[in-house]
């Protein structure tokens, strides 16, 4: 999975509008704008979670999140955070998960 390719790495101003979702090779994962109603302080929520089920259908235990800063370099940040993760879920995947 390389989401830094433009194929597939979603722009800011879409993160600002919509939901990014995908999956590769069982792990499914999310990019999303959250905003803080308290603050006004906006970020960058991502979430990565098993497959089969979509994010509104997996159970709460099973979703990882992490927050960066609403800004390329966040973005750029929140998309190597998921690359991460996947290399981490395949290790798994591969030893039988």
């Amino acid at each position: 999975m390389n989401l830094h390719d433009n194929l597939y790495r979603p722009a800011l101003n879409y993160i600002k509008k919509e939901r990014f979702t995908g999956s590769d090779t069982g792990m499914r994962f999310l990019l999303e704008k959250k905003k803080y109603e308290e603050d006004g302080r906006e970020v960058i929520t991502a979430c990565v979670w098993p497959e089969p089920f979509a994010f509104d259908h997996t159970e709460e235990e099973k979703k990882e999140y992490q927050e960066f800063p609403l800004t390329e370099e966040g973005l750029n940040e929140a998309v190597a955070w998921i690359e991460n993760r996947h290399i981490e879920y395949c290790k798994g995947f591969n030893n039988g998960y």
